[in-house]
């Protein structure tokens, strides 16, 4: 299945008011690991060090806060496909609330 359609397919067990969560992208290929991390760039693909099950990382965000949007992660994901780049896509922990922080009592 393609990265594109696994990611909508993530999106729509989500409950409507989530603000954020992570994606995790693994690559079958590691020949292909470059072209992966060139066609995730906009969309803040972060690669992962050490001994995981996954490849990559990316926060998702829904309107506002930290993480590329839906759609540019989609559109990164879709150029992946486009390159043929096999592998699969799920989600890590999702968030439902961003508290904004608290204001600075000291200093401008």
């Amino acid at each position: 299945m393609p990265y594109a359609d696994e990611f909508d397919a993530v999106l729509e067990g989500m409950a409507p008011d989530w603000a954020f969560f992570e994606c995790h992208l693994t690559v079958d290929d590691p020949l292909r690991l470059t072209d992966a991390r060139v066609a995730l760039a906009r969309a803040n693909g972060r690669p992962v060090q050490g001994p995981t099950d996954h490849d990559f990382a990316i926060t998702v965000a829904n309107t506002h806060g930290r993480g590329a949007r839906a759609g540019v992660v989609r559109s990164a994901l879709h150029a992946l496909d486009d390159l043929g780049v096999r592998g699969r896509i799920w989600m890590g922990a999702a968030y439902d609330t961003m508290q904004p922080a608290p204001a600075h009592r000291y200093g401008p």
